[in-house]
């Protein structure tokens, strides 16, 4: 066998392959970075957002462990607010809307200014394995790179295929080739593959919308940003978003032409679509009680002379979206730039893993972002950022790294995705996660940031400014306590008012910065849920966290159904939490795994 070109090489440029190539190089591995187009690494193909209701939590978590997007987004954010405000800390989350071709340059800029990093322009189509281990990969051309270590981080372009209407492309995105003989060679290795769906919606030029007709959705007054390691400043001018609602005319568009949809009547699209980003189509289909949808109109940068059209993905051939687009008020006149289109695309079912993302089948091979079914940039670079760690760590003979349900939203996403599995594309939701109250938007870095150094991916410098916040915060929390300012007996849902998240003012903590000031705040408003929830988890964590062993015999346990005994074999969960959340696995199965386990550790004695 060849030497080795990299200690890790990591398949495609999108935001889970981004954040892998960056852990695992700052973590001091030789790596590589195999993309299609270097030019074009973090596109943001669909929507021009990052965050939002859980997925914000999730851009500050890979932050505190010591990721990229949070940085990225702050440096070219054109419009941030909060969502959820009134429902509390708890579930309140950021959101910004990102000028486009700034966010690809900036990720650009962050691979080639890394240390131990290379990208090189390849489309993967073969992987090379051996005595059950991952040796490399071969491109289309057959150029050939080898490594023990190797990150699948394919997005759509695994088998891609995009519909407008009866026009059916091979294609990743738009313009894009696809990976083919990747989506053949990991089912020559034994590998599960399924077809899912997502879409985008029109883009339409900004100069030729009315958008006085139309309900204005303002940014924040003052900046939000997501990193802890960024100034608060405004990156530039702050834009508006508008708001618009389709109508009788539209939803009259849309079923007059049903029969020209690749999704209904030409039948041509097999992959399952996502439940909570449905097209146009199927909200004028599945939700037909519903006389109108609310239609967002966002800018996707300073200069760019699209607007993205929120809400109306749709794979209806052009002519039936132009109709579709005037029918909407404000937009009566508009020009389409670029019509809307499903792709569809194979993905492996993430079952195949197990909670580092390294592949059962195949050791030293990871997989992270919608090959494992799920959606969105943020569940993307989550999983990318995990993947990368313990692709390197592998490499160095260390421990794997994990992330608990209780420790964050991201533990929460892969605790789902190798336990439950998917049948639809995956979204992260704050109902998904039974800790909410502890994985809060403001805490990701107490919560991660000590892990983030462990691992080695917070810098000297960062843990310093972190531990300087810390100290503070836990004096701004004793100032609140010692003063008795009747802060902690508000309602735990009541939020903090602008001016009061912008000057820190109202509470004994005035004399600290205006985001320890809030924190402060929100812990002490919290306080009692805190502790109760710290309690579920203790005595959670005590009566599920038992490991399973690793080659633990289900087979052999007659009081298991055959349905238990199949899906845990093959699952193979690390934990009896773990098991508990296995789909088909009841109490009463987990009970008896649990009494069979300590017979062999009393046996073993």
């Amino acid at each position: 066998m060849r030497q080795e070109d990299a200690a890790v090489i990591i398949v495609g440029g999108g935001h889970a392959g981004v954040e892998a190539a960056l852990a695992s190089a700052r973590l001091g591995l030789s790596t590589l970075l195999v993309t299609g187009d270097p030019k074009r690494v973090c596109t943001l193909p669909c929507n021009p957002s990052i965050g939002g209701s859980a997925k914000g939590q999730i851009v500050r978590e890979i932050d505190a462990l010591g990721g990229e997007m949070a940085r990225i987004i702050d440096r070219c954010s054109v419009h941030s607010r909060f969502l959820n405000e009134s429902k509390g800390p708890a579930v309140r989350a950021l959101r910004a809307l990102a000028d486009k071709p700034s966010y690809a340059r900036l990720a650009l800029e962050a691979l080639r200014g890394q240390a131990n990093l290379s990208v090189v322009a390849g489309l993967v189509e073969r992987l090379i394995a051996s005595a059950g281990e991952i040796r490399g990969v071969v491109c289309a051309g057959g150029s050939a790179y080898f490594s023990r270590h190797v990150v699948l981080a394919t997005g759509t372009f695994l088998g891609g295929k995009t519909f407008c209407g009866d026009d059916v492309r091979a294609e990743g995105r738009f313009g894009e080739r696809p990976a083919i003989g990747l989506a053949a060679s990991l089912r020559d290795l034994g590998f599960e593959t399924r077809r899912l769906k997502t879409g985008t919606p029109p883009r339409i030029d900004r100069e030729t919308v009315d958008v006085a007709a139309m309900q204005p959705q303002a940014p924040s007054a003052f900046p939000l940003p997501f990193s802890y390691r960024s100034e608060p400043a405004f990156a530039g001018p702050q834009l508006p978003c508008y708001l618009t609602q389709t109508n009788d005319r539209t939803h009259t568009f849309v079923r007059a032409n049903l029969h020209r949809s690749p999704l209904y009547g030409l039948d041509l699209i097999r992959g399952i679509g996502p439940r909570y980003c449905p097209s146009i189509e199927d909200k004028v289909v599945k939700f037909a009680h519903n006389p109108t949808h609310t239609i967002f109109i966002e800018p996707e940068g300073w200069d760019e002379q699209t607007w993205y059209v929120g809400g109306f993905s749709t794979s209806l051939p052009a002519e039936i979206q132009i109709e579709m687009l005037h029918s909407l008020p404000g937009l009566e006149r508009c020009r389409m730039l670029r019509a809307g289109y499903a792709v569809e695309y194979d993905m492996v079912p993430p079952t195949e893993l197990d909670d580092t993302l390294q592949t059962r089948r195949l050791h030293g091979l990871y997989h992270c972002g919608q090959i494992n079914g799920t959606s969105g940039y943020e569940e993307a670079a989550a999983q990318g950022i995990v993947a990368g760690i313990n692709a390197a760590r592998s490499a160095r003979g260390e421990e794997p790294f994990r992330l608990e349900r209780s420790q964050a939203y991201i533990g929460v996403l892969i605790d789902d995705l190798v336990n439950k599995g998917v049948d639809e594309p995956y979204r992260m939701l704050t109902s998904r996660a039974e800790h909410r109250i502890l994985l809060r938007h403001d805490n990701a870095d107490l919560r991660l940031t000590p892990l983030g150094r462990e691992a080695g991916l917070v810098s000297d410098e960062t843990w310093r400014e972190f531990s300087k916040r810390r100290r503070q915060l836990k004096d701004a929390i004793r100032l609140m306590k010692s003063t008795r300012t009747g802060v902690s007996g508000r309602s735990a849902a009541e939020p903090l008012q602008p001016e009061q998240r912008q000057r820190g003012r109202g509470s004994p903590a005035d004399r600290f910065s205006a985001e320890i000031g809030e924190r402060a705040a929100i812990e002490a408003r919290l306080e009692s849920y805190i502790q109760r929830e710290q309690m579920a988890v203790a005595r959670a964590q005590q009566e599920q966290g038992a490991e399973i062993p690793e080659h633990f015999d289900y087979g052999s346990i007659r009081a298991l159904s055959a349905e238990a005994k199949e899906k845990l074999a093959r699952i193979r969960p690390r934990t009896l939490g773990a098991a508990s959340r296995v789909p088909g696995v009841s109490p009463a199965d987990v009970a008896v795994v649990s009494v069979f386990m300590r017979r062999a550790t009393s046996a073993g004695a």
